[in-house]
């Protein structure tokens, strides 16, 4: 399917190139080309309906050849994404859901071998925190969430910088049960000698003190903490399900050691609303939660949790769970 997208995208893009920039509806899906003549390429964007799912592909505007494809579901890259060069040779390949950079053209990125060994160490640091089995079974690298950094430059991991890069901004997101998946819940940063660097910014986590005797993986299933919470009072209804979530809990201080992990199974109590007609309105919804060591599977404690949402005419925000004390 994925190659005969491409030959529609390629006569698509092909037949509108005089046309400027286009938006083609069909029964099945949103397909917009944009160009971008300064810059040499021209991109198109397949937007299926009814999914979250897009087919991208990017093309050199002078020579009409494909310069990069993949797919993004929900606007985040997923799947297999290759970049090419003019000639057709492969300048690149990564695989987004398995966390890994399969082939790299090392001219074309000439820090690659550098970025390469910090990942090295990052892996080897979280082995050494978590455990080998945790990074092999627990974790999958975040290609599109890491960034790298030097005085004057910053980007993504996948950006190519003028200089080399000193710093290495790295993110896992973590599964529990092998089966559930949760975003960027390892974050920490590297320096260009593969030290780990404290930050009191509370979005770069830092590790949890973990026993010996528990590195490797987490003990608690997903079944056994949703039966855990119904024996302790949690009630479903045909309306209102249960929503377990695997949490970073950070200390926010400038050390290695800097928070712990947390499963909550979450189910929603209430919800306020406060309209505001051309002003900036909010919607605060309120959570019973039933919190677990997720590497002992020991059930912590029962609380009560909200998160707050606000939003105006041209912008809005929200604050994810935070504590309930009203």
């Amino acid at each position: 399917m994925r190659h005969t997208l491409l030959i529609i995208l390629t006569l698509l893009a092909t037949s509108s190139f005089s046309q400027g920039n286009s938006k083609i509806e069909t029964d099945t899906s949103v397909i917009e080309t944009r160009y971008y003549k300064e810059d040499n390429y021209y991109n198109i964007f397949n937007e299926l309906k009814g999914s979250k799912k897009t087919y991208y592909s990017e093309f050199y505007l002078d020579t009409k050849t494909l310069k990069e494809q993949g797919v993004f579901f929900d606007g985040n890259s997923v799947g297999l994404w290759k970049e090419f060069f003019k000639d057709g040779k492969l300048k690149r390949e990564i695989n987004y859901d398995k966390g890994l950079i399969t082939f790299v053209n090392k001219k074309a990125y000439p820090f690659y071998d550098l970025q390469n060994k910090m990942k090295e160490k990052a892996d080897s640091l979280i082995c050494k925190m978590y455990g080998n089995s945790f990074l092999t079974n627990n974790t999958v690298w975040s290609v599109g969430g890491s960034y790298i950094y030097n005085d004057k430059e910053s980007g993504n991991w996948t950006d190519k910088l003028t200089n080399k890069p000193t710093k290495f901004l790295f993110r896992y997101d973590v599964t529990l049960d092998n089966e559930y998946k949760y975003d960027n819940l390892i974050e920490f940063e590297l320096d260009d000698k593969g030290i780990f660097l404290p930050n009191e910014y509370e979005e770069v986590f830092g590790f949890e003190n973990v026993p010996n005797n528990l590195k490797g993986s987490f003990k608690l299933k997903y079944s056994d903490a949703l039966l855990k919470a119904k024996s302790l009072g949690l009630i479903e209804n045909d309306t209102t399900k249960a929503v377990g979530l695997l949490r970073w809990e950070n200390f926010k201080k400038p050390n290695i050691i800097n928070g712990q992990f947390r499963f909550y199974i979450t189910i929603r109590t209430k919800t306020i609303e406060n309209l505001v007609p051309n002003g900036r309105s909010s919607r605060t919804t309120k959570y019973e939660v039933y919190s677990f060591n997720p590497w002992t599977g020991d059930f912590i404690e029962k609380k009560k949790m909200k998160s707050i949402y606000s939003w105006e005419q041209m912008s809005g925000s929200g604050t994810g769970l935070i504590p309930d004390n009203e």
